[in-house]
């Protein structure tokens, strides 16, 4: 009598052939560690200074800040306040 398995053949009759098993897989609960955020707002009032260039926006960017967005507040008068809001991951 032969037995057929996926990757065996075994003679029912031969007791020395060992026929391996699958390994079980082992699940664990890990604590899960939202990650933390921190937040920059850039304020520029127009009447007082330039927006920032690329250079000043390159330099956030290497300390790891994202430009996630960019609001205009009008002002009384000619100007404008402009926030540049910035977010990057906590260490």
């Amino acid at each position: 009598m032969f037995v057929h398995l996926p990757s065996h053949t075994i003679m029912s009759e031969q007791t020395h052939d060992r026929m391996s098993l699958p390994l079980p897989i082992v699940y664990e609960q890990l604590p899960v560690e939202l990650p933390r955020w921190e937040y920059r707002v850039l304020s520029i009032d127009t009447r007082e200074e330039a927006l920032p260039d690329a250079a000043l926006l390159n330099e956030l960017g290497a300390e790891g800040w994202s430009l996630v967005g960019v609001l205009e507040q009008t002002t009384s008068g000619k100007g404008s306040t402009v926030l540049y809001y910035f977010i990057r991951q906590k260490m």
